[in-house]
């Protein structure tokens, strides 16, 4: 419980930080909201091009990139130190969180704040809402709209977390990271109904992209629980293997002995 309160207080003072260029701050989030914007106008278009794909329909793209922008956008606001780990280590910066009493992945994740990715949170909230419209929810299908968000943010968490773990093994790691995420993220912004067989499997047991958006789209759209069970599954065994990752990578950092200081 204390971490957790930690966790609040630290992310509660970033985002205070961050809305003191109040201008800056909210055309970030109109910025990102527009981006996103351009997903769905293309898949959209694809869509009435080519018609229906293995049951997806614009419905289901709007679900998808839903679920996918609102999990970049609570991962990557609150949790956005995860994204310059790779700066920390070659900096040597890293140095200070060792030293921090309180628990070193909170610490870390809690260093900054991601002011662009709240227009991903919008963005991602607007769109599950218009979907659970379009597909005329039902409370059963809003309900299980809500607890696959939670699993979507503790898998897109842990895939971030495996993937920014490589900061401790790479010299260049900042062009490695990157690179491995958006192998990653690439997938789960693509049409879901496009992946079956090998990619299917490669993409949800090898790479947890289709768990991020896809899977919980066919799951809230067929209301299934045979398909939610190996979801959550998937998801524990994820979270797991991600927190073993980077404890494990952690004992590869080597200071850099640079002067650095920080809050």
């Amino acid at each position: 419980m204390k971490e957790i309160k930690f966790a609040l207080y630290a992310i509660k003072k970033n985002i205070q930080s961050s809305a003191e260029l109040r201008t800056s701050f909210v055309m970030n989030i109109i910025g990102m909201s527009i981006n996103n914007i351009v997903f769905i106008v293309i898949w959209g278009f694809f869509i009435k091009s080519v018609g229906i794909i293995n049951g997806w329909t614009v419905a289901d793209i709007v679900g998808l990139q839903g679920f996918v922008a609102l999990c970049f956008g609570i991962v990557f606001s609150a949790g956005a130190g995860i994204r310059k780990l790779a700066d920390y280590v070659a900096s040597g910066a890293f140095d200070r969180f060792m030293l921090s009493p309180k628990n070193l992945l909170v610490r870390i994740a809690t260093s900054s704040f991601g002011a662009s990715a709240v227009g991903d949170i919008v963005f991602g909230v607007v769109c599950l809402v218009i979907y659970a419209v379009l597909i005329q929810a039902s409370i059963y299908q809003i309900l299980l709209i809500i607890s696959l968000v939670i699993i979507s943010v503790i898998v897109f968490l842990s895939a971030a977390l495996v993937v920014y773990s490589a900061s401790f093994y790479f010299t260049d790691a900042d062009a490695v990271t990157k690179s491995l995420f958006e192998l990653f993220l690439t997938p789960s912004l693509f049409h879901g109904g496009a992946f079956q067989g090998v990619m299917r499997f490669i993409f949800t047991f090898v790479i947890p992209s289709l768990l991020v958006g896809t899977l919980p789209v066919e799951i809230v759209r067929d209301a299934s629980l045979e398909k939610l069970l190996p979801v959550c599954v998937l998801t524990v065994l994820w979270f797991i293997f991600s927190i073993k990752i980077f404890n494990r990578a952690v004992k590869k950092y080597e200071s850099s002995n640079f002067m650095t200081f920080g809050n």
